[in-house]
């Protein structure tokens, strides 16, 4: 175990001091950081509205007995931040899982370090302790930073259950991260220069990130209309669903393109956390993760497929030992 802290806190440090991490990380605090900053003055201006036309329908001597305050739900105000993580956060872990295989293959320095009584399993698994404890403190800084923003900022007042919601969705960052920095280190370990093996997951991440999300969502027949279509015709989800039995076919590939995206599944069940859909405004999360458990499942699915493989990779593959010139 000494040795795997060892390990584990090098690479927190290498992390820490890399400028290309560190760039993307500090443009995904900044964009985020926008964003919610925007998105909290909006929610704050909405409530002064309402309260400003309250006092003067007052003043005016009219009733307000039949006036009802609307709901405002502020986790509906993170979706610009869940899209951002989605594209620039996948960025940021395929650039982790990237260097912290390539750093050493370059300078060709394995071959020296397991002169050390240390076994490649050890190594391996101080690595991903390091870098889980670096994708960790992004997202706990993103998850005290967005209660801060919505609470000093927004004047927003979350519950506790809101707390945890935002909580959850962080730990679901996390697994979402994790997946994209093992398969990167993945693919950096299987391939002789690293130079490709990050091409490689770039031209993953543009496929299974933007592509076959956007593929999805153009089939999807519910997002042809703003609002949702079944929505625009007054029909509610159990009816759509019967409807939707008469296009089996259909729905089938389009779900099933869908379910081939870490994206898609990470979205929605964020989505569902946070209220931003809004059939789970206000739902408890017993319902929301009875209804997401298939999604949980992908991730969780996901994260120990190239989990497990990436470290039989790093313990196998003979292409770590050949020199990069």
């Amino acid at each position: 175990m000494h040795q795997i802290l060892t390990v584990a806190r090098k690479e927190y440090r290498d992390a820490l001091r890399n400028h290309v991490f560190m760039i993307f990380l500090a443009f995904l605090i900044v964009l985020t950081g926008i964003s919610l900053y925007v998105g909290a003055l909006n929610f704050q201006a909405k409530v002064a509205l309402f309260d400003r036309t309250y006092q003067a329908l007052i003043a005016g001597g009219q009733s307000v007995t039949n006036l009802v305050k609307p709901e405002f739900f502020p986790l509906q105000l993170l979706r610009a931040t869940i899209e951002y993580l989605e594209i620039i956060g996948a960025i940021l872990a395929i650039s982790l899982g990237y260097l912290s295989i390539a750093k050493e293959k370059g300078n060709n320095t394995l071959p020296l370090i397991f002169t050390r009584p240390i076994t490649r399993t050890r190594y391996y698994l101080g690595k991903l302790l390091g870098n889980a404890a670096v994708l960790t403190s992004v997202c706990a800084v993103l998850f005290f930073g967005i209660i801060g923003v919505l609470m000093f900022i927004g004047g927003v007042h979350l519950s506790l259950i809101e707390m945890v919601k935002i909580l959850l969705s962080s730990l679901a960052t996390l697994v979402y991260l994790s997946i994209f920095f093992l398969f990167a280190a993945l693919c950096t370990t299987l391939m002789r220069f690293p130079a490709n093996a990050l091409i490689l997951s770039f031209v993953i991440w543009l496929f299974f990130v933007l592509l076959v999300p956007q593929i999805g969502d153009t089939m999807d027949t519910d997002n042809q209309v703003p609002g949702g279509f079944f929505n625009a015709i007054h029909v509610d989800k159990p009816q759509s669903k019967i409807i939707l039995q008469q296009f089996t076919t259909y729905e089938t590939t389009r779900n099933g393109v869908e379910e081939t995206s870490i994206t898609k599944h990470y979205e929605r069940l964020t989505f569902a956390l946070l209220g931003i859909k809004d059939i789970y405004s206000g739902k408890s999360l017993g319902y929301i993760f009875l209804d997401k458990a298939w999604e949980i499942l992908w991730l969780i699915g996901f994260l120990l497929t190239f989990g497990f493989a990436s470290l039989y990779a790093f313990t196998k593959s003979q292409v770590l030992w050949q020199k990069v010139e």
